[in-house]
């Protein structure tokens, strides 16, 4: 039987993942994925050009999926309360931290993660993005969430949330467990309605 295409880009990626975790974030090749995989390497090739292509595809699976994972329904539904939705990006997080594929990649291969910090933004972040903008419009809606550009805040939060995920362990001895509460201040003043500002 025949595996369909999407098929065969799932088990490629699975494998990288698998490879990159086993190598604890170090350079894997093409030819490590695609034994790990099962396939040969021209049908890789036929997809990906490189191990770069295959790990930014990856990266991106794995980034939108762990956002996914940890909000749950509340990307439909949206928050109740500003706490809420400030819990929940704060969830987001905290997944995106403890996930142990990401957290490799800027331990090892610092080279290749760093463009999406200082160049561009990746697929990931923009897939970020657009679920942050819709989050704080359904907020503003409901009155929660100050008045303004959804996709300028959505950057705002986004520089936020990465800076800590970037440098976070260059303060955890200070923040410890505490760098949850922190970051809901930090997040909650700026998201917090003004007075004045139409909610009002």
């Amino acid at each position: 039987m025949s595996i369909r295409n999407e098929e065969i880009a799932d088990l490629v990626l699975d494998a990288a993942r698998r490879c990159l975790i086993r190598s604890n974030g170090h350079r894997v090749t093409v030819s490590e994925v695609a034994r790990e995989a099962g396939v040969s390497r021209p049908t890789v090739y036929r997809r990906w050009p490189d191990i770069s292509e295959i790990i930014r595809a990856l990266l991106t699976r794995e980034v939108l999926g762990t956002v996914e994972r940890a909000a749950g329904a509340s990307l439909v539904d949206g928050a109740e309360e500003l706490d809420d939705l400030v819990s929940l990006i704060v969830r987001v997080v905290a997944a995106l931290r403890a996930n142990e594929l990401i957290a490799s990649l800027w331990r090892e291969q610092l080279d290749f993660m760093a463009p999406y910090v200082f160049e561009r933004l990746g697929t990931s972040q923009q897939g970020v993005l657009a679920l942050l903008a819709d989050l704080l419009a359904q907020g503003q809606s409901r009155g929660q969430v100050r008045v303004g550009d959804t996709k300028q805040m959505a950057a705002m939060v986004l520089m936020m949330a990465q800076a800590f995920l970037q440098s976070g362990a260059l303060v955890s001895d200070i923040l410890a467990d505490d760098w949850r509460t922190e970051l809901c201040h930090v997040l909650g003043g700026y998201l917090r309605p003004i007075p004045g500002d139409g909610h009002f």
